[in-house]
């Protein structure tokens, strides 16, 4: 069943300048961005900083408010409704970000924290619901710890409160915008496992925020992957990691490690030329056209094309993608 769809949604943010805020410009930080999370599914949002992910992840939940686009969720159109209407959908639409140490109220104790969610949405009159009890002991953490403040936890455990705060309220999409990015490399495998067992006890779907491919690669099982404001590929998990079909895909699956020595010592890497280009002047064409490294090896006909028309995001035999000369 799809739980989400979001159609050619776009953000753009004003560029102001002087006493008087002159608009002078805008930044195109999403731009036509189209995807769909089924029931049940992890969704892998992925793509270098700067791209437009988390962006995007606050769009659908409308943290932020789209420029334009449509965003569905269980057949309703969301994008439309009014803050009220909206207020009463958003305990089925949570959010864990990525700072452990910014996202919880510091003068709030733990149990306060995860019931806050319940108050606000008249799903309980105190923190001393026994729905508190429950999602802390799913969630790894001791009832004992309730009355204590962020400040006395590890980043680890704060995440772990900020998990349960999400679930509190049983949604049934949960956006995670790079949850384990700011945590140690054992400590990401543990909340790793964690989300993975909470998705099946309570039949969650995720739309996971990443640029780290690895990650991406053990929890999802569809991968978008985002490049200046575009989805420029959107398949399997296992058709995008294994056949990649956008020259961006490959540079990005080329700079992970892997574990073993020799090929890893043996293999081709793929260095992007340049920075990232700004979101205040994209490039005509397909954006990744400045950095390409397959746009020299085309005719100069296609090349042409590719500096000069936008490519549509079309399914193809592994994955959907967004290029004029798709590999594979």
């Amino acid at each position: 069943m799809e739980l989400l769809k979001v159609e050619n949604l776009v953000k753009k943010f004003p560029i102001q300048r002087g006493i008087f805020k002159r608009t002078v410009g805008q930044i195109h930080a999403v731009d036509g961005v189209s995807l769909t999370i089924n029931a049940g599914e992890t969704v892998g949002l992925v793509g270098e900083s700067g791209c437009g992910k988390s962006t995007t992840a606050r769009l659908i939940l409308r943290l932020l408010e789209p420029t334009s686009g449509k965003i569905s969720f269980l057949g309703e159109d969301i994008s439309s409704l009014d803050s009220e209407a909206m207020r009463n959908r958003r305990k089925d639409l949570q959010i864990v970000f990525q700072d452990p140490y910014a996202s919880l109220n510091p003068r709030m104790t733990i149990r306060q924290i995860i019931a806050e969610p319940l108050i606000v949405h008249g799903m309980a009159d105190s923190p001393n619901d026994v729905r508190i009890d429950e999602i802390m002991e799913l969630c790894g953490l001791s009832k004992d710890f309730g009355n204590r403040y962020p400040h006395e936890f590890s980043g680890g455990q704060r995440q772990r409160v900020g998990i349960a705060r999400a679930l509190v309220t049983r949604p049934k999409l949960v956006v995670l915008d790079e949850p384990v990015s700011a945590l140690d490399v054992s400590v990401q495998a543990q909340i790793l496992n964690l989300l993975d067992d909470l998705k099946s006890k309570f039949d969650l779907s995720y739309l996971f925020v990443a640029h780290d491919l690895s990650v991406i690669s053990h929890i999802s099982d569809r991968v978008a992957v985002m490049y200046l404001g575009k989805i420029v590929e959107f398949g399997d998990r296992q058709d995008v990691f294994e056949n990649p079909r956008h020259p961006y895909t490959q540079a990005l699956l080329s700079a992970v490690p892997i574990p073993d020595p020799k090929v890893e010592r043996n293999r081709k890497r793929i260095l992007l030329q340049g920075e990232l280009p700004s979101p205040a002047n994209p490039p005509s064409g397909c954006r990744f056209h400045t950095r390409c490294h397959v746009r020299a090896t085309l005719s100069p006909e296609l090349a042409a094309r590719c500096a000069s028309q936008r490519p549509a995001l079309v399914a193809g035999k592994h994955s959907a993608v967004a290029c004029h000369a798709p590999l594979n």
